[in-house]
C-alpha cells in the first residue's frame, strides 16, 4: 500500500461526510484498472483513505483470481 497515492475530497451533508477518493499508483502495477475514483461514506478523511485502499485491494485480489483461473483453464 506504500505505492498508492490517495486524494480525498469531502462534502459535509449534515452529520454525514461523503468523500470521493481517487487512488492512483505511484509505480508500475500489475492491475492499473483496479485504481480510480471511489465514493465512500466515512467519518474522517483517514477512514475514507482506508476504504479507498481496501477497495483497491479487493479489486486487485479479484483480478488476480480471474487471471489464475484463466491460466488454469488454458492448461486444461
Amino acid at each position: 500500500m506504500n505505492n498508492i497515492d490517495a486524494k480525498i475530497t469531502a462534502w459535509q451533508l449534515g452529520p454525514v461526510t461523503i468523500m470521493r477518493g481517487t487512488a492512483t499508483p505511484t509505480t508500475r502495477v500489475a492491475h492499473p484498472e483496479c485504481f480510480g475514483r471511489f465514493t465512500v461514506i466515512a467519518l474522517s478523511p483517514a477512514g475514507a483513505i482506508r476504504k479507498c485502499m481496501r477497495r483497491v485491494a479487493q479489486m486487485c485480489a479479484k483480478h488476480s483470481a480471474c487471471e489464475r483461473l484463466d491460466r488454469q483453464e488454458a492448461r486444461a
